[in-house]
Formats: C-alpha cells, structure tokens, sequence
C-alpha cells in the first residue's frame, strides 16, 4: 500500500499555509519528533524513561520508513513495549489490507491513547489539547478512525468525532474543521454547517468562503448578497469555479501541499466539497451565470423604410425558401452551453443564401435581418431580392407579410421546404458531435419503456441513495427472468464526480479496481457494465432530450437528465437493449429501498417485487460479502492524520 502523504500542521483560523519547495523540510511527524526532545531537554529528563516513551521513538521512526513489511515491524515492536502506544494503532491503521482492520487498529489506538493521558488531561487539557504533545497520538488516531467511519456509511458517528475534536482543541491543528464542514454539507446538515462556519469568523480560505457563498444560496437563492459571498470567495481562489463547472478535471493525485489562492486549493476544496455543490439544486448553474456569462448577440434591428427602399431597388428573380430550427447538438461559447437556433435561407437550386445564429427562438425582426442580409450580400450569386418566399406556418413570414408585398415579394405559406430541410439535414449531420445513440433507436424499444426507465430515474435521483452507502460497496442483484447474472451494483456519487448507479457482471474486476491491482486502461477495456449517470441536458443524447421534452418524461432537477450506456468488453458503448433497460429500470425503484432497510453489514438476502414498463419485476438483492469488497486501498478523500 502506498505511504499516505504528509501536509503541514495548521494554525487557528488562519489558510493552509504556503510551504516551501525544497525537499530537505522537516514533515510534521519529524518535527513533533524534534519538540518532544527538545521539551524532554528543557525539563531536564530523558526522552526514553518510560516503555511508552521508548515505544513512541521506534514510531517516529517508522512514521519515515520506506518498506511497509519493516513499517510494520516497528509498529507491532512498539506494541511489545507498551500497549498504550496509539500512534502503532495509526500506522498498522495506515498499512491495512482491509478497512475492517483499519476501523479495528483506529479503534484500539483511541483506546490506547485514552489509557495513555487519563481522564485528568481531557478535564483538565479541553481547549488547547493540540498543545500538549502527548495528546497527538490520540488526535491522529481518532482523525483516522472518523474518516474510516465515514467510509463505511457510519456518517454521524464520524462526524461526532470531529465535532468533539474541535471541542478538545478548538485551534484545529490538524484542519478537522475542513473535513467536518464537507461532511456536514454533503449530509445537508445546514443549522450545523452555519454553526461551525461561525465557530472560525476570520477564517480566509477558500474552503471557508465558497461554504459560505453555497450554504447562503441554499438559505436564500440568488440575491444580491449570495452572489456578493460568491464574488468574495472566487476573489479568495478563481480556480474553483472551473472544476465546479466540469471545464477543468482534478488529476488522480491531490497535490502534496497547499498554498492559499493557488489550484492546489482548489483541487483540495474540490476533493471535499464537489458533492455538495452537485446536490444543491440550481448551485452549478448559479457559478455558471455569474462566471461564464456568454456575449450578447446584436440586437435585431427589423424592417425600416430605408433598408426597405435599398432592397426593392435589387433585381428579382427565383423562389427562396426560409425557416428557422434548433440545431441538434449543444455548443460551448466560452464556459456557456447552448444549443443555438439557425435561420436558413435557401433557392431552388438548393444553394445556402444566408444563416443567421441566435441563443432563442428567432423572432420577426431576427428573421426579417437575415433575410435582409442575405438580399444584400448573399453567399451564392450577386445581390438580389426573391421572386417568392416560402415559409412554412407560425415561422414569422406571415408577421412580415406587409412589409414583403412593399417590395413585390410573393409569400407562399407551405408545409413543404424540401430545399430547406436538405440543406438543414446537411448542415446538422456535418455538426454531428461523436456519442451514443439515443435510447429510442436501440432495437425493441418503446415510449412506455423509456417513459418507465425516465419515471424510476427520477425517483432514484431524488432519494438520493449513494449518501448512505460507503466507498467501495457493491450490492449483488440476481434475477431470474434474465439470462446471466448476478449483477453488481455500484453507487455513484459520493464524490461528486459522478452520480449514478452501474450493473457491472465481474465482481473480481470491480475487486481489482478498489485495489488499483491494475492500471486504470486496463480496467477500462476489460469492463462489462450498464450503467446511468445523471448529467446536464447537454450532456445527454439530443435525440433522447427532444423526447424527453415532446411526451413529457419526468426528470428530478434540469440538471439531471439520466443518460444510460452498456459498456462492452474493449471501448465500444452503446444504448441498452430493451431488456437491459427494463433490468436497470427495476434496480433504480429497488436500490434505494434496500439500502435504506439493510446496513451494509446486515448480509441479509431480500427480495423485491418492482413494477417496469414489463410488468412486475422480481429482483434479489444482498450486501456482497465483506470478504469480497473490504479493501479500501481507493480510499478517496482521506485527509491524512497529521
């Protein structure tokens, strides 16, 4: 297992604090090693007297020792000298196999270290117990033990811990006050967030004033004064912005130190708090309008007497056809997405003669400039004005006929523009952006099948059931009407970087996975799963969108359109088939019930009936065994224990 990295102590109230690039500084370990002898010095007595004094020395050396087999050793010879030695507890905590053995060691080194100080010094030490040296093997091993709860979905009782951690040392050396506002913001425990956002007024950093900016818009929403908050916090550090957007994506490994106002800060506050920001309803899009607001377009100027006048005096000849349509993919204008209408302008002879661009629906005056501009300046031919327009029904032409029989221009309403719709056909296709197909182009399937998947996506959406779940946990669905099996399902969402549920069908890969035994490529192109993720409009398939939108289909938040894909051994995806649809349809209406009724140590085996689009749905789920999915070497966002 890799040594976890080392950060720096923190001060009271006060950012990270900017460390130097050299490599020869002491860590944080190797300097308490250095205070206790120098303290021991000044007292005049020997840093070695006692067992657990001894004990503690052969651990500040192994905290620094490369070989994990010879980390070990230290620690369990430490354990020989004095079983009160809780900082062993944390480093055999470090290097477990399992995150069972981890909970365990964490545990017993609270215990140890409650053994070790007595009951005086948590009387007598509250409120400056960072201070007192002897404390801090306690302090790391119940940071340590907290964040292993919290991996394994005992949430309250990891957050208990911080909170009286802050408690003992309310100067939070070890930066507990960042990893308990994530925690309480990712379980919406808003009335405590507020409280300990209070607790540090002057603190500065940015995962101080982003909370504050997103805890302010959940209260009240945008006002003057959230959108003040946020403009402070994006002053504080202006690269959150681009990873709360999905611009920018934060590299697998956090960075070794932090500096205040740098990306390092950022890729920090994202790896804590990115959940949060996603399960606030409308947050993304609120950064989004006030970071990444797009240019206006020029205003449309409509039909004058002298535009009218120049243009009448063009010679006449040809049938034009115009018309306007959304274009079929999304468009990035800066950070701004926007799937832009077109007007086109088109002749007989199924020549482009003008386009005009626009972010809504195009209104007369819009049509009317584009129609004005191609007349002028054409992109085929010389300048000229149409014999006749055609315009199919309610686009506009009819508003502007007046003005059309001034300048001896026939308009001709009509349900039929082949010209028009080759040349838009043409111009979508060479737009086409690269992804899957939509759902109603997969083989058998059918409205009332993607109405249902769409109805129990949103239901799952809702409940949100990845906040109970731990990291690395996998749930085992047999199902007998469907040939193969038994699935594993995985949630998503506890990082914030993907919200979802995935089917996978090899429990020793999703095993390999968990346990980086692989590289990541690999894991990729040996993957067989079907999995939805939940994502922005532009996001999804444009096809899947505009059914979404003409029949109706529900959706949680404008933000979480679901989209679906079965991934196939190699790199190939393409949309379910209607019977794999029908399957994740019935694990989204069971998954959040079973998760809700089973802890993930209850292995108890239940069965679900469940209505789909196919009728009634029997599904067994169970907890896989703890043999099977208790490595936590991908632990994510454990802030090491200082």
């Amino acid at each position: 297992m890799a040594k976890k990295k080392k950060k720096p102590d923190k001060g009271k109230s006060k950012p990270k604090p900017r460390m130097p690039s050299f490599t020869e500084l002491p860590s944080p370990r190797e300097l308490e090693s250095i205070m206790r002898e120098l303290v021991a010095g000044l007292q005049g007595d020997s840093p070695s007297d006692t067992p657990l004094d001894q004990a503690q020395s052969l651990i500040y050396e192994a905290f620094d020792e490369p070989n994990p087999a010879r980390r070990v050793e230290l620690a369990h010879e430490a354990l020989r000298l004095s079983p009160d030695c809780a900082d062993a507890h944390v480093l055999l905590a470090e290097d477990a196999p399992t995150r069972k053995q981890m909970i365990a060691h964490y545990e017993r080194g609270v215990a140890a270290g409650e053994r070790a100080l007595g009951p005086d010094a948590f009387r007598d030490g509250v409120g400056h117990f960072w201070g007192i040296l002897e404390t801090r093997p306690y302090m790391r091993a119940r940071f340590g033990l907290a964040h292993a709860l919290w991996t394994t979905a005992k949430r309250d009782e990891a957050v208990r811990h911080l909170q009286d951690m802050l408690r003992l040392n309310p100067g939070d050396n070890q930066g507990v006050r960042y990893t308990l506002a994530g925690w309480l913001l990712f379980l919406d425990r808003d009335t405590d967030l507020a409280q300990l956002l209070e607790q540090y007024p002057d603190e500065g950093s940015a995962a101080w004033d982003y909370t504050k900016a997103l805890l302010a818009f959940r209260q009240h929403g945008d006002t003057p004064d959230t959108r003040k908050l946020l403009q402070r916090a994006i002053k504080t550090n202006r690269h959150v912005p681009a990873y709360l957007l999905g611009t920018k994506f934060p590299p697998a490994a956090q960075p070794d130190y932090i500096s205040p106002g740098d990306e390092s800060e950022a890729l920090e506050y994202i790896g804590e708090f990115l959940a949060g920001w996603k399960s606030t309803a409308g947050a993304i899009a609120w950064v989004r309008a006030i970071v990444a607001k797009p240019k206006p377009l020029p205003k449309a100027k409509g039909p004058g007497a002298a535009m009218k006048k120049r243009l009448a005096k063009l010679p006449q000849a040809d049938v034009w056809q115009c018309d306007f349509r959304m274009l079929p993919n999304w468009m990035m204008v800066g950070d701004q997405p926007l799937r832009p209408w077109i007007t086109l302008i088109t002749n007989s002879s199924n020549q482009v003669l003008g386009h005009q661009i626009s972010d809504e629906v195009p209104t007369p005056e819009m049509v009317w400039d584009a129609l004005a501009e191609a007349m002028r300046k054409p992109l085929a031919g010389e300048a000229r004005r149409p014999a006749t327009l055609q315009v199919r029904p309610g686009a506009c032409g009819e508003s502007l006929q007046p003005y059309f029989e001034e300048m001896g221009i026939v308009l001709d309403v009509t349900e039929k523009l082949d010209e028009f719709d080759n040349a838009f056909a043409s111009l979508a296709e060479h737009m086409k952006r690269e992804g899957r197909p939509g759902l109603l182009e997969a083989p058998g399937m059918t409205l009332e099948r993607v109405r249902g998947f769409y109805e129990a996506a949103a239901e799952f959406f809702r409940q949100a059931p990845w906040k109970r779940v731990g990291y690395e946990a996998a749930i085992r669905i047999e199902c007998d009407r469907f040939q193969g099996g038994p699935w594993f399902a995985v949630l998503m969402g506890q990082s914030g970087l993907t919200t979802g549920l995935a089917l996978y069908e090899d429990m020793g890969l999703l095993q390999r996975m968990w346990e980086g035994a692989e590289d990541d490529k690999k894991n990729t192109r040996e993957t067989v799963a079907t999995s939805v993720t939940f994502n922005d409009p532009w996001d999804i398939s444009p096809i899947d969108l505009d059914a979404a939108t003409a029949h109706g289909w529900p959706v949680a938040r404008t933000d979480a359109y679901p989209e679906v894909f079965r991934k196939e051994r190699g790199m190939s995806m393409r949309s379910p088939l209607a019977w794999e649809l029908e399957l994740m349809e019935g694990c989204l209406r069971a998954v959040p019930e079973f998760v809700q009724r089973r802890s993930q140590d209850d292995l108890t085996r239940e069965e679900f009936t469940v209505p789909t689009a196919g009728g009634a749905l029997k599904l067994t789920l169970s907890w896989v065994v703890e043999a099977e999915s208790e490595s936590r070497d991908g632990d994510r966002n454990r802030r090491p224990t200082v």
